[in-house]
């Protein structure tokens, strides 16, 4: 079993988190959130839109686990915050402790 935060250690966690890109981003265009050296969300490019690209926006998923990719996001920003409250119910959720 995964060692699972506090509530108040979470918040410290998500209060350092930072969005940064990823060493193989010209391969992957993969972005990651992280904190104290610790990966906690990937996010990427999400396709499949109308655009010039054909990019639709962003998709996320916790890095801790199988790749399930949410919803597409507007921003990389938007796809942060999204995938961090998520990262903080799984985090702290009673059930994974």
């Amino acid at each position: 079993m995964t060692h699972r935060p506090t509530a108040k250690a979470a918040r410290a966690i998500l209060e350092q988190a930072e969005l940064v890109k990823s060493h193989d981003w010209s391969e992957t265009r993969h972005w990651y959130v992280v904190s104290g050296g610790r990966r906690l969300l990937v996010i990427e490019p999400s396709y499949g839109g109308t655009s010039r690209t054909g990019r639709n926006g962003w998709n996320w998923w916790l890095a801790d686990s199988a790749r399930m990719l949410s919803k597409p996001e507007p921003t990389r920003e938007k796809a942060a915050v999204a995938g961090l409250a998520a990262w903080e119910r799984w985090a702290t959720s009673k059930e994974n402790r």
